[in-house]
């Protein structure tokens, strides 16, 4: 008797792990799976990527270390600085829910991956928030000033300072000294309120005092655009570009308001200490090693200072010895002098000049010229190695006049209050496009 074959349906000869459900027709738990997977799985990368995205913006403008390979526009710089407390709490609350989602069903990411997304938050935080109030200690009140013989031991002979002098008695502050809290000062000196504000990437230290409207400032340093400081008021939250010396608002709004300067110039320490004995030198607390506090007192805050002074010590030393600036972030290039050049810019009235020391030396050391309408004398020192600029308000052309500002007929010139002492070229002329140079 012949056996009769029954046709399979096609789909048992791919039996798989469904074939339950095909066979009773529960198609609809199909779904009802990917769906409890495919949710959390969704709201997790939501809320973490949520709160990466905004620390990152924290990151990018406020880290400063960071616009070695981020540009940034001043307008979102300033706009991530006035938000950034509803920012950091904004993206810890997204942080917060993708952690939970997490913890709660392991959706997402495996546990590496997950801890990984962790350490990356943490460090955009750290970055933007709380590492430049670590890494750059400010010391508007409290920085301490030795005397001259105190100073030869932390500072070379030859090296430079930069120093203001209030009756006679004058401060000076080494470059590397001064480097990384950026703000310097201690008690008043005869009474006048002074601070020393410093950016190693225009290797400019200018001195103000440190007030807006009658309002004394906090001043602190915030980040750096277009490789020049910016500073912030701690009290109002106001930032304040260093070459400026305004708060931002009062750029934004046209407000004048700005802080007073104060003459200083640049010399050798040794010539400071001869013309200045009695003169008082800036010294950092947390870099000389007779100061700082030690591995065992702080280990943290030991290994956590040596490895800023090498970051910071490698991108002042790429911004001395090569022709781009270490921030890419400067809008204007003047090709009249090379980028790193040294200039002596000043402007009295909005008129802006900058001289370069080799002009003046070649003009026998003295240059007559006329800025913002006021006659003034750019001299070059050569017993104390300085070049200084001076209010000529002798009524007459200046041949011969001193270190101090004493000219032949024994009247004594008052420094130029703007000028800014051995900056680099390419910031100088970045901020200040329309500077003549060289004017006689």
């Amino acid at each position: 008797m012949q056996q009769t074959i029954q046709p399979q349906p096609i789909y048992q000869s791919l039996r798989g792990p469904y074939d339950s459900i095909i066979d009773t027709g529960k198609t609809g738990d199909i779904d009802m799976t990917l769906d409890k997977n495919l949710a959390p799985k969704i709201a997790f990368w939501a809320f973490m990527l949520t709160g990466l995205g905004l620390a990152f913006f924290l990151f990018k403008d406020l880290a400063d270390i960071s616009q070695w390979v981020i540009q940034s526009a001043r307008e979102t710089t300033m706009t991530v600085w006035y938000q950034r407390v509803p920012i950091t709490i904004a993206s810890f609350i997204a942080i917060v829910a993708a952690s939970v989602i997490w913890i709660r069903t392991r959706a997402g990411a495996g546990t590496k991956g997950f801890v990984a997304l962790l350490i990356i938050y943490v460090g955009f935080v750290f970055s933007g928030m709380i590492n430049p109030y670590i890494m750059m200690r400010p010391r508007q009140d409290d920085g301490v000033f030795v005397s001259v013989a105190e100073a030869t031991r932390y500072v070379r002979p030859d090296e430079s300072v930069i120093v203001y002098e209030i009756d006679g008695l004058a401060r000076a502050h080494p470059d590397v000294q001064v480097l990384r809290p950026h703000v310097a000062s201690a008690e008043p000196v005869n009474d006048q309120d002074v601070v020393m504000t410093y950016c190693g990437l225009t290797n400019l230290g200018m001195a103000y005092v440190p007030e807006i409207d009658g309002e004394r400032l906090e001043l602190a340093p915030m980040t750096q655009l277009e490789n020049n400081l910016v500073l912030v008021d701690m009290k109002s939250g106001e930032p304040i570009q260093q070459l400026w010396g305004q708060r931002e608002i009062d750029v934004v709004e046209g407000n004048d308001s700005r802080m007073q300067q104060y003459p200083t110039f640049r010399m050798p320490f040794e010539r400071f200490a001869a013309a200045y004995p009695n003169g008082q030198v800036f010294i950092n607390d947390y870099l000389v090693k007779d100061m700082r506090k030690g591995f065992l007192e702080n280990p943290a805050l030991y290994v956590y200072d040596r490895t800023m002074e090498f970051i910071f010590n490698t991108a002042i030393d790429f911004q001395q010895n090569h022709e781009a600036p270490v921030f890419p972030t400067i809008d204007h290039y003047d090709e009249r002098l090379p980028n790193k050049e040294l200039i002596w810019g000043f402007d009295i009235q909005g008129d802006y000049v900058a001289y370069t020391e080799q002009f003046v030396r070649a003009n026998g050391n003295v240059v007559n010229a006329v800025v913002g309408g006021e006659p003034v004398v750019i001299a070059y020192d050569a017993e104390y190695e300085s070049l200084g600029v001076y209010y000529n308000l002798t009524g007459e052309e200046i041949r011969n006049i001193d270190f101090f500002g004493v000219v032949g007929s024994g009247a004594v010139l008052p420094r130029v209050e703007t000028v800014k002492a051995g900056a680099f070229w390419v910031v100088w002329a970045n901020f200040f496009p329309d500077t003549d140079l060289n004017r006689a």
